[in-house]
Parts: C-alpha cells; structure tokens; sequence
C-alpha cells in the first residue's frame, strides 16, 4: 500500500535549492564577465577614455597649482587677494551688514519667484488669446455667431495688459535688489573685477577640466566614457555607385588629438603634430580622421581592426612619415605651395617638369605643354654626327640632362636620327633661308669672346644655364638641371643657329621656353662667338658614311618605327607624330593596384609591396623585363629622394573618388595659384626672382654684391597696381639701369600674363582688379611730375638732380648730373623702345618739359 500523496507528495519534499544556487552562480559570472568584457575587454576605446581622463585631471590640476605659484608671486595681485579677504572678513564681522544681506537675499528669492509667477500667467493669458482667435476664425469661417468669443478676447486683451504689467513690475523689484545688493558688497565686486585679467589661465584650466569629470557630493570623479562619433554624409561611393555615409570613432581612443597641452605625450593621448594649421584647417567634426590618415573608422574593438590592419580591408593607416601625403590629393588638385605636402609637391612638380605625362595620362595634366624641345626644326640646329651620338647616350655628353637613357643600340640611335632629321628637312631649310648668319661673329677674336662672355654672365642666363661643366642655378630633380649646360654647345651646333636662337628663340619654335633678351646685333654675335669657344673637345668632322646611311629610306622607315615605339613624340613636338597617342598606361588608378596586379619579372630580390615595385621601376624602369614581356621606359637617373616623391604622388592617383562637397575650392584662388605656379615653373621665373617662399637661383653669383642680383618679388603682388604689371610682363622695360641683369621678354599671350598677375596678387591676398591712379583737372603735366617728384617716399631728387638747387645724394647706384633732354630721349629709344622722333618728343614731353626746364 502507498504512502498518503504519493509520489506527488514525495516531489512537493525535493529541494532543488543546489540547482537555483548554481544556476544563479552562473547567471552573476555571466553578468560580470559581459559587464567587464563590455568596459574593458571588448571596448578598448573605454579604458583609453578613462586612461585619457584621468591623466586630463592631473595635468589640470599641476596646471592649476603652477597657476596658484605664479598668482602668489605677483605683488599686484596678492595685494588685490589681501584686499578681497579683508573685505569679505569686514562684511561678516558687520552685523549690519550681514543682517542687511541676508535679509536682501531672502528678498531676492521671494522676487525671483515672485517674477516667475508672473512670467507664467503672461504665458497663460497669451495662450489663452491665441485660442480665443483660433475659436474666433473657426466659427466665422463655419458661419457661425463668433460674439462671445470676441467678448471673451477683450477680456483676455485686458488681463494680458495687467499682467505684462505686473511682469514688468516684479522684474523691476528683481533688479532693485540686485541694486541694493552691488551696493552693499560693491567693493568686493571691483576688486574680483580687477582679479579677473589675472584669472584667465586659470579660467581656462577649470573650463577644460569640465569636459573630463562631473561631481558627486562635492568630489571630482572621472567621466563615464561614452562613444563619439563623426558622421561625413555623402563622403564617398559604393560598389553600385551609390553615395554613402562615413563614420569615424578615431577620438574615442585618440582623445586629446584636438586638445592642446598633450603634445609631449604618447599616442594616443598625444596632441595632432601642428594642431593649429591641420585641424585649423580640417576641423575633426567636418572632416573626421579617416580621410587622411586611412584606418577602420567604425571600429573600436582593437588596435588591430581600428588602424585596418586586417586581412582585406584596402585602406591600412598610412605612414605618417610622407604617405598621408598623398591624401591631400584627394580633395585638393594640387599641393604645390601647401605646407605639411612637401614630399607630395615634390613628386607633383617632378611628374610635370620631367614630362611623365607626355607618355601617362593623369587627370587634371593634360593642358601641360611637352616637356622637351621641338624636333621639328632639328635638321636646322644639331651637327648629325652629335645627333646620333647624343640618342645614343645623352647623359655621355650632358651628365644632367632631364633627357633619359633609352639604352639604344648604335644602328637603332642612327635610324631615329634619321627620321627627326628627315622629317624636319623641310622646316629647316625653309627656317634657315628666313635666317641668315649674322656678321661679326669670331671666336677667335679675344675681345669679342670676353664681351660675350661678360654678357652671358650678366644679362641674367646663369638663372637658367651653366657654362661650365659643374655650373648651373636651378634644377627640376637632383642632378637634373633646369635649362641646357652650355659647357659643350658649340660641339653640338653652329654660329648660325646660335645667333637666330638668342636673338629671337620662338622664331626657331613657338613652344620655345627661352625668352628674349631683346639683343642688339652686336651683343648677339658677342655671345655667339662665346657660346663657340665651349666645348670639351672639337666637333666631330664630317661622316660622309654616317650621312649616306641616315639619308637611307630604309633607316629613316625604321626610325619612324623606333619614335613611334618608344613615345619620342610624348616629350618632343616631331613633324608626322601630331596625331600619335601616348605610349604609358594610364595612371589614374595606380594607387588603386593591387601587389596581386603587379608584374615583377624575374625580380625575386623586390619586396612584394605596392611601394618596392613602384621606386624601384621609377629607379631602374626596365628591372622587370624578361625574355617575354619587352618593356621600353627609359631610365631618368633620379636619386632616392626623388623617386621616392614620385612613388608618393603615384599612391594619390586612386580610383575612390570624393564627394565633391568635401574638395577643396577649384575654382579663385587655388585656381589661380596653381595655374601662376604651372607658368613660374614653366618658364622658371624662381630662377632669377625670389617669391612664393622660394629664393632665385641666380643669387647664388651675387653673394658679394647681392644689390645687383633681380629684384626680389615678395610682396610683388600687393606693391603694383595689376595693370601696369600687365603691361610689363607683356612688354618688359628696363626699370633699373644700374643693374645689368635684364628682363627678357617670353611671349606671352595675354591669358599667360593676365594669369601670372593674378598668381602674384593672389600670393598677398589680393585680386587682380585694376587700380587707377587720376591726377587732378588742372594738373598739367609738368605739374604732374613735380607733384610725384615732392611726394613724400618718392622723392626723385634722391636719385638725379633737377636743374638747381637741389642736388642727388651721395650714392654710386644714382645719376650725379643733371638730366639734358638729349640723354631722356636717348635713354627712352634705349630702354623704352622709343625712337629720337616727333614721336619719342610728344611722349616724353612730360619728363622734358619739367627736366629740361
């Protein structure tokens, strides 16, 4: 027989009291490890924050102790502090005056709310009277009687008058006591006025020191870390095309980037290097991190992940050390001028001027004009024996040339040749019947050679040219001179070429660099018979054998092939190439590459990375040719620091593009100062003239006279009015005539010149627009010149002496005599261009008139 209850019974007894003990053991481990993982373990960015926060607060507080130092040790300020303790201490032991304050501030709290309560019934009232309208218009607009609504308006009219009226009141009684309580304790509030100035340090400390704790019961804890983020809407495009948000939590970790006072710290509590200039410019709640530096932006889990140091993820952290640079690119079209860009504009500059883009194409170079000379008139310039071995091995005979080595056999250097010479034939002779040699020209005549050679040395060629082996001033790489070394042109040419080309070069070719100096027939053949007398050894005679077979149809037909193969026509304007396209593969997603789609040949010795490959084809562009896979990119001969520049400008030419929100302005003053800048490097304008933070290269000669080098032009911009640096880039004159050194004339068409003024405004912060000086109705123009002669600054007496009375200072650069009419029109035809006619009478009327007076 069973027990009563059963088994029921017997379940009722169990204790299951082990089984809730353990699980509720369970449960509170589970509970803890998810808390520690959430603040600790998982979360890094928290313990950072909370790192971050409490280093903040003893920074703060050793700041604001070394204030309280520097406090004490000013007599004019502890002598205010004595003041102030003096003065409280007199309040609290007047009774009166206790009394009296204690019994204002009971008074000010009943105003307060006394103020408050009337506040809110004007509130009231007022929304009271917009219902009644809204009652009002609703029954009109149904039809029906709105009376006793308009009653009950009038009557809220009136209680809106009382109460405006008794809000006034209790904000009057408010300000009473507020009255009476400054007067009662005003001495105090004019000495923490005065202590004021003193505080701001300190002000500033207790401000930042804010923004990292909160108080509980009068202690200072730090903050609870919570997550920040940057959202850049519309930054950047999907796979599909699609414009998508990105989100950036890099501050969470990187606390302090945007804090100033951490910079001596370790990462990444450190301050952003230059904070001022990058986050000045690029504030960290428009732009976020990402965009710059590369990175995992979303992801605060570790280290690892936040810096995109992960399997597939395309954009890692980029070095700091140069290749964040290339970033800059991004949004701006270009970084020449920008500081913190340097490596960057170097291989900007260098893509340009050593003519890269005459072979790749990159987006936003394609205007540039062909970085070398014209071909088309070669046959009219170049002995043919120095052609052939110039292709052959340029750098034999100009060790820095910009030209490179293409490593041609001797038949392949004689068939190209050969093609430029035939090619040019007819251009050439009919240049040379328009140009016939010019007379007097002997290098074997001492006297001349030296003329010439005192002219070439100081008319302002040394900012461009060497004439010795090692000299030059300027260079567009290392090693790379920016014009011809001249130390061996007579073994490359002839009298007749040389003195067409210096007297007048874009009549020899219209895309000609070189300017004219404005030569008389006399200084040409001067320097003609000077440039004759260099060289290292004598031209090679006449090769009847070598001109027979560069005269060959079949030499001439393969170098037509050898031109087209080797993309001669990218750098060089050749008669027959007009329509040729370039040779190099696009460059506009080079960044983009993967390793994967690299080709290193045989080269097993290369470090598989995107950078490796790149500086070393820039270094040695052949080193990945095989037995089958032909490559023909010539070999420049750059240094280290150059092809590392290049490789960082190439890392910028990526596919991902951004939002064009976020791009720098295009269009004012960025335009217009990379345009200038394009036409000073174009022309080499920095290699006489200082501007634009760079010095002439030509001042190097002057060093022991350095008032004769070309003028400096910082500043340039702001000095002139536009129009008349208009007129003198057009037309150069002749402004200082104890300078030797002359300004050429380049040719330029108005666009050219309009964007060089604007270039030179623009570097001051100016525009361009006309500035027009108007001399008064009755000034004539005698009167004219004496009023500019007396103004003061511009005293003309200072440099010549004006009939009597007045004498010219003592100075070797200035005029010691009077001034005859004779001599202003004989300097006026010399520096002026303006004949001693009726003409150059009428237009120098103004200066004879009061000079010769």
């Amino acid at each position: 027989m069973s027990k009563p209850g059963g088994p029921l019974r017997e379940e009722e007894r169990r204790s299951y009291a082990a089984l809730f003990l353990f699980t509720v053991a369970i449960l509170v481990v589970c509970t803890v490890w998810a808390i520690w993982q959430d603040t600790f373990s998982r979360h890094l960015w928290k313990s950072y924050k909370a790192d971050f926060y409490r280093l903040a607060i003893a920074k703060y507080d050793d700041g604001l102790a070394t204030d309280a130092e520097r406090l004490a040790a000013i007599p004019e300020y502890a002598a205010l502090a004595t003041e102030l303790d003096e003065t409280r201490a007199a309040l609290s032991s007047d009774g009166d005056a206790n009394d009296r304050l204690a019994e204002l501030a009971s008074g000010m709290t009943e105003a307060k709310n006394h103020e408050l309560e009337t506040d809110l019934e004007l509130r009231f009232v007022r929304g009271e009277i917009e219902e009644a309208w809204y009652l009002i218009e609703s029954s009109e607009h149904s039809g029906r009687d709105s009376g006793e609504h308009r009653r009950r308006l009038a009557e809220l009219e009136a209680a809106r008058e009382q109460a405006v009226k008794d809000y006034a009141e209790a904000q009057d009684v408010v300000a009473g006591i507020q009255a009476d309580i400054d007067e009662v304790s005003a001495r105090v509030s004019e000495i923490e006025e005065a202590m004021g100035p003193y505080h701001r340090e300190r002000d500033a400390l207790l401000q930042k020191m804010e923004g990292v704790v909160f108080e509980v019961f009068g202690r200072r804890i730090p903050k609870i870390p919570t997550i920040d983020q940057v959202v850049l809407e519309a930054f950047e495009k999907n796979n599909f095309d699609q414009w998508i948000d990105r989100v950036d939590r890099c501050q969470n970790c990187h606390v302090a980037i945007d804090r100033a006072g951490f910079e001596d710290e370790s990462n990444p509590f450190k301050t952003h290097p230059e904070r001022k200039y990058y986050l000045g410019n690029h504030e960290v709640k428009s732009f976020g991190c990402t965009p710059c530096h590369g990175g995992q932006g979303p992801s605060v889990n570790s280290v690892e992940q936040a810096h995109g140091q992960v399997q597939f993820w395309e954009d890692p952290l980029f070095d700091t050390h140069d290749k964040v640079q290339t970033r800059c690119l991004s949004c701006h079209s270009s970084v020449q001028g920008m500081d913190g860009a340097g490596v960057a504009a170097r291989g900007e500059g260098l893509f340009r001027e050593m003519g890269c883009h005459g072979c790749h194409l990159v987006d936003g170079l394609e205007h540039l004009d062909k970085a070398g000379p014209s071909l088309r008139r070669i046959a009219a310039k170049a002995n043919p024996e120095w052609l052939v071995d110039w292709i052959e091995a340029p750098h034999s005979f100009r060790p820095r040339t910009r030209m490179p080595e293409f490593f041609l056999e001797r038949d392949e250097a004689e068939a190209v040749a050969a093609y430029l010479l035939s090619s040019s034939i007819d251009d050439s002779l009919q240049w040379l019947d328009a140009h016939p040699a010019g007379t007097g020209i002997n290098a074997a005549d001492e006297g001349l050679v030296g003329q010439g050679k005192e002219l070439a040395e100081s008319l302002g060629c040394l900012g461009c040219h060497g004439f010795t082996a090692e000299g030059y001033a300027s260079q567009v790489a290392t090693g790379k001179d920016t014009a011809p070394n001249l130390s061996r042109v007579a073994e490359k040419t002839n009298a007749r070429w040389l003195y067409n080309w210096i007297q007048n070069p874009r009549s020899y070719s219209e895309s000609a660099r070189m300017p004219r100096l404005r030569l008389t027939d006399g200084e040409a053949s001067a320097i003609t018979s000077y440039l004759l007398t260099l060289s290292e050894q004598p031209a090679r005679e006449h090769d009847a054998e070598l001109r027979a077979r560069l005269a060959s149809d079949d030499t001439v037909a393969r170098g037509q092939g050898l031109v087209r193969t080797y993309g001669c026509f990218g750098c060089h304007p050749i008669t027959g190439m007009e329509s040729e396209s370039r040779i190099g593969v696009e460059l506009n997603s080079m960044g983009s590459k993967h390793v994967e789609d690299l080709f290193f040949g045989d080269r097993l010795d290369v470090p598989h990375t995107w950078d490796d490959w790149v500086q070393t084809k820039i270094l040695t562009p052949r080193t990945y040719q095989t037995d089958r896979i032909v490559q023909v990119m010539p070999e420049f001969g750059f240094d280290q620091a150059d092809a590392r520049a290049l490789t960082v400008y190439l890392a910028s030419r990526v596919e991902h593009k951004v939002n064009h929100n976020y791009h720098a302005d295009n269009e004012g003053v960025p335009a217009t100062l990379r345009r200038g800048r394009e036409l000073a490097a174009y022309y080499n304008c920095q290699g006489c003239h200082s501007f634009d933070g760079r010095d002439g290269a030509i001042r190097k000669y002057y060093e022991d006279n350095i008032d004769d080098a070309p003028p400096i032009l910082h500043g340039e911009g702001m000095k002139v009015q536009p129009e008349w640096l208009f007129d003198f880039i057009m037309k150069p004159v002749r402004l200082r005539p104890w300078l030797d050194v002359r300004m050429p004339s380049f040719g330029f068409d108005e666009d050219e010149a309009n964007a060089i003024v604007a270039y030179l405004t623009a570097l001051d912060g100016y525009d361009s627009s006309a500035i027009v000086l108007e001399a008064g109705e009755d000034a004539g123009p005698g009167k004219r010149v004496h009023a500019a002669a007396d103004t003061e600054g511009m005293d003309c007496y200072s440099c010549h002496p004006i009939g009597s009375g007045r004498v010219a200072a003592d100075n070797s650069l200035v005029a010691t005599t009077p001034l005859t009419p004779e001599q202003i029109a004989a300097w006026l035809a010399e520096h002026l261009g303006v004949e001693s006619d009726q003409g150059s009478e009428d237009k120098s009327s103004v200066l004879r008139d009061y000079l010769g007076g």
